[in-house]
């Protein structure tokens, strides 16, 4: 099916509806990962007592169109890693709740992935890990 519009002052309305209701969303967290992330980012000791821990870097990575664009990267294959960070309590009733990241892979796995999750107040953020509860998990698996 194929679909025109006919009356470009239409197509504007549209757009600017379309542009209104998207600038009317509330964000209720936000990292870029500019100077000073570390101050709101709590490292986790998950696997540290096994040395299975591995460390971040802050960096562009190997692929970048922009050298100052940086984020954080795991550093070694085969360790586990787990950081977090709080945000104020919120509620999306009667609103759609978008929940996302990105996630560049640079080194050749054979297993692993890079999960996000939004976990309750309740947590002690040093010992954040895989089995700590959470309300929503997704991200890429290899």
């Amino acid at each position: 099916m194929a679909f025109g519009v006919r009356n470009p002052k239409l197509l504007s309305l549209i757009l600017l509806i379309s542009v209104l209701a998207s600038a009317s969303a509330k964000v209720f967290f936000e990292e870029r990962f500019d100077d000073g992330w570390e101050s709101q980012w709590v490292k986790s000791d998950w696997k540290k007592d096994e040395n299975m821990a591995g460390e971040w870097n802050y960096t562009s990575g190997k692929w970048h169109g922009d050298a100052n664009d940086k984020g954080i990267q795991t550093s070694e294959d085969y360790r586990f890693y787990a950081i977090s960070a709080e945000f104020p309590e919120f509620s999306n009733k009667d609103n759609t709740l978008v929940f996302q990241f990105s996630v560049k892979h640079e080194q050749k796995l054979d297993c692993g992935g890079g999960y996000m999750k939004l976990l309750s107040g309740e947590l002690d953020q040093k010992k954040f890990g895989g089995d700590t509860q959470y309300s929503i998990m997704f991200g890429p698996d290899i």
